[in-house]
């Protein structure tokens, strides 16, 4: 398949799937395709180097969010319904399933929601709690420079300073492990979100 049959093909099924920004994929693909030419690949051998256009497409779908993929599939049933003569039964069980579907539909967006904002508040409070440690640690530190001034004994300064000094190791101890924490968190979360999308998709 040479450039143009391809990216012609590509915009065909980006089209179907009705993909926004499909010009600005379309030029992504087809600058790509020209660096590995000017790379020393032939046009055929830059083109098959690329993912398959079926690959291409199924990412863009993932791309779209949980409401417009929804939003898609029951556009489609309809359709599918539509091109068998039946839009009419669709249509009819659609309003008298309404008492069913909805429900259900409601509590699933609720439980996501729910869901997306426990585990990101989870993630929040790992965070939170060690800000809290940092800020005890210095609080320590400015207590115990007020030995100085006369305000506590030297026992309490001694204290102080080991407390700030402890305090602060262990916020320099977990701020890194805290940080793979969130990031493994973070594509955790995506790689659910994708997963529910390929269910819906």
């Amino acid at each position: 398949m040479n450039k143009s049959d391809f990216l012609v093909t590509l915009r065909s099924e980006l089209e179907r799937q009705s993909i926004s920004n499909i010009d600005n994929m379309i030029e992504y693909y087809d600058e790509m395709i020209c660096d590995r030419i000017e790379d020393g690949m032939t046009e055929e051998e830059a083109v098959g180097s690329m993912d398959s256009i079926e690959e291409i497409v199924k990412e863009a779908v993932l791309d779209k969010s949980v409401p417009a993929l929804v939003r898609e599939k029951v556009q489609k049933s309809r359709e599918k319904a539509k091109s068998k003569g039946h839009e009419w039964i669709w249509i009819t069980l659609a309003v008298l399933g309404f008492p069913v579907w909805f429900p259900i539909l409601l509590t699933v967006i609720i439980l996501l929601f729910v869901f997306f904002m426990v585990f990101w508040i989870l993630v929040a409070t790992v965070f939170i709690v060690l800000l809290a440690i940092g800020f005890s640690a210095i609080a320590c530190l400015v207590a115990a420079f007020t030995v100085f001034f006369g305000l506590i004994p030297f026992p309490t300064f001694l204290l102080a300073i080991g407390a700030a000094l402890a305090l602060g190791g262990i916020c320099v101890l977990l701020w890194k492990p805290l940080v793979a924490f969130a990031k493994a968190a973070g594509k955790t979360f995506g790689k659910i979100i994708v997963s529910i999308k390929k269910k819906i998709a």
